[in-house]
């Protein structure tokens, strides 16, 4: 594969590279921290091994956090304002605090919604994989193929891309409240954490940002990756 489409699929991780800029990550490279020997997977994802790298990427690609919200973001743009209106009105009050979360970042976003913030991280998963030589450079190019086809599919642009990513990071960094008045509020406080803005930043401004050169329209032929052989097994596209 031409290292210009190599860095397109590399690209997907960028939002996650960007949060870690300071610490080696880089945009380009297939082991996402060229100067590191290795990163230990196991406290903070429980993978310690090959088969449970690729069973984690497999489940949070289609089954990750943005699953909650996926079909909320499709309804925001399938129905008029007022049937939106209609429907969030009939809802409780804890499904309610996600609704106006949802109606307030689907225009940014794009019907994708969070799906990116699960799609980046599974970039950069299979990226370390590389580092901790559980996958070979052609495996983890296969499965970015993978993640390709569907960041394609829901998003527009880099812009929306990451869009969704910093949405769906601070859904994320929501999930531990319950009650609603405590989820309204780190809902919208979270979103303007330093770190979000710093990557926000970092992926519109700086030169070394992928999302300065590489355009989001590209032909899809030119990121499909024959599966592996030693994928076989895999079951999965």
């Amino acid at each position: 594969m031409d290292q210009k489409y190599q860095h397109w699929l590399f690209a997907l991780s960028a939002p996650t590279a960007a949060m870690n800029i300071e610490h080696g990550a880089s945009y380009v490279d297939p082991k996402f921290y060229p100067n590191d020997p290795m990163l230990d997977l196991n406290d903070s994802w429980g993978i310690d091994s090959k088969s449970s790298l690729i069973d984690t990427v497999i489940r949070m690609i289609d089954n990750g956090h943005a699953e909650e919200l996926s079909y909320p973001y499709y309804l925001w743009h399938q129905l008029s304002p007022l049937q939106w209106k209609n429907y969030i009105e009939d809802q409780e009050e804890e499904r309610l605090v996600s609704l106006e979360f949802v109606s307030n970042s689907a225009a940014i976003c794009g019907s994708g919604g969070i799906k990116s913030w699960d799609l980046s991280r599974m970039s950069f998963l299979c990226r370390i994989g590389v580092l901790n030589q559980w996958l070979t450079e052609e495996e983890s190019l296969w499965f970015h193929s993978r993640i390709a086809s569907r960041a394609r599919h829901f998003y527009g642009s880099w812009q929306e891309y990451t869009a969704g990513f910093l949405i769906g990071r601070t859904f994320w960094l929501a999930l531990g409240e319950e009650r609603p008045e405590f989820k309204r509020y780190a809902l919208s406080a979270k979103g303007g954490l330093d770190s979000n803005v710093s990557v926000a930043l970092q992926l519109s401004t700086s030169p070394d940002s992928p999302y300065k050169h590489l355009p989001w329209d590209i032909d899809p032929t030119e990121l499909e990756i024959e599966k592996p052989a030693s994928l076989q097994e895999v079951d999965w596209s």
